[in-house]
């Protein structure tokens, strides 16, 4: 599962070795500690992995991730999510390039 939201780009997915847990994974520094702070999490778990896929991982139990999920969607305050996380940096670039390529697949491009 991919999370796009205010406090981050998240990839959440099934532990490989631990089933009841969600190994959650981010690309951009902050993104994790900003999802730790928002929901109370400890953010102790977050791991640096500078040659990973996803330079940034923590796990959470799946009720944990579950009640994350919800409270980032009850707590949806715009009209218009690009200008809600628009600030000038290298994730507003990214954030923009994934709009413009799933737009562009919606048009039967490429």
């Amino acid at each position: 599962m991919w999370l796009f939201c205010k406090s981050g780009f998240f990839s959440a997915v099934r532990h490989a070795t631990v089933p009841q847990t969600i190994h959650l994974r981010a690309r951009f520094a902050g993104d994790l500690e900003r999802l730790c702070a928002k929901h109370g999490i400890d953010p102790a778990g977050i791991e640096e992995t500078p040659d990973g896929d996803y330079r940034f991982r923590m796990n959470l139990g799946r009720e944990v991730w579950a009640r994350v999920v919800a409270k980032e969607a009850k707590d949806i305050d715009y009209t218009n999510f690009k200008d809600a996380v628009h600030d000038g940096t290298v994730r507003d670039e990214a954030y923009l390039a994934v709009w413009a390529e799933l737009r562009r697949g919606q048009e039967g491009g490429r």
